[in-house]
């Protein structure tokens, strides 16, 4: 005679623990590669969006130097609003917190509302300025700043109440520097002024213009190498001195 024995139901305390366990290997897993896609995503999101704005600064400053207008008329006045100068040895604007990198007479405009082809110009000035305190993690970080002010406005003389056009290119750059080359046999100057130059019977612009630097997007850092030919005759002659 055989004896028969009742298996109790349900799951053993192992088998619950080794289910458990499974779930939470699962999960882990799941949470980790979701992370991983946000985080990748992310990163997609900041690189669209760093190309984006260096394509803006490209645009910008190679639209604005390809339009670089320039006279050989030497009336103070004609001078002094047609001159195209800048670099690291330039001098500072009003304010302590503005280190100006190039200033130049162009018929570019960010304006959207400007006519087309321009009947006029504009003085454009890049600046590097200090960001606003609470945006102030890094002493070295600065804001690139195009400032475009209207011919109309030019003589105007409260200069420090011009009505000034400014656009934020970069929200965070850092070592930042501008080289001027006056041909590719040359060396690369740190400073530019055509006013000297043009008295010293050497060309007045540069052939190609450089800017380096490390832009950071979201705490992300890009290098930046930007190079900018000049036309070969951006200028027209005039007579008087």
């Amino acid at each position: 005679m055989t004896a028969r024995f009742n298996q109790p139901a349900g799951f053993t305390l192992v088998e619950v623990l080794l289910a458990l366990l499974i779930a939470a290997l699962v999960m882990v897993g799941s949470y980790s590669v979701t992370t991983q896609v946000m985080g990748l995503s992310e990163d997609v999101q900041t690189g669209l969006a760093a190309e984006d704005t260096l394509d803006i600064m490209r645009l910008a400053l190679g639209n604005d130097l390809g339009s670089a207008i320039w006279t050989d008329v030497q009336k103070k006045d004609v001078a002094e609003t047609m001159a195209f100068y800048g670099g690291q040895d330039a001098a500072s604007l009003s304010s302590q917190s503005d280190q100006l990198l190039l200033s130049l007479a162009t018929a570019a405009s960010l304006d959207p509302g400007a006519p087309f082809p321009s009947q006029a110009f504009n003085r454009v000035e890049y600046v590097l300025r200090m960001p606003p305190e609470n945006d102030r993690a890094n002493r070295n970080v600065r804001q690139l700043v195009r400032r475009e002010i209207p011919l109309a406005t030019l003589s105007w003389r409260d200069r420090d109440h011009m009505p000034v056009a400014e656009t934020i290119l970069i929200g965070a750059l850092e070592q930042c520097a501008i080289r001027f080359l006056e041909s590719a046999a040359t060396a690369p100057q740190t400073a530019w002024d055509s006013r000297t130059r043009h008295a010293a019977r050497l060309s007045p612009l540069p052939a190609q213009v450089r800017l380096t630097g490390t832009a950071v997007f979201s705490g992300k850092r890009r290098t930046m190498d930007l190079r900018f030919p000049l036309p070969p005759q951006t200028y027209a002659t005039g007579a008087g001195s």
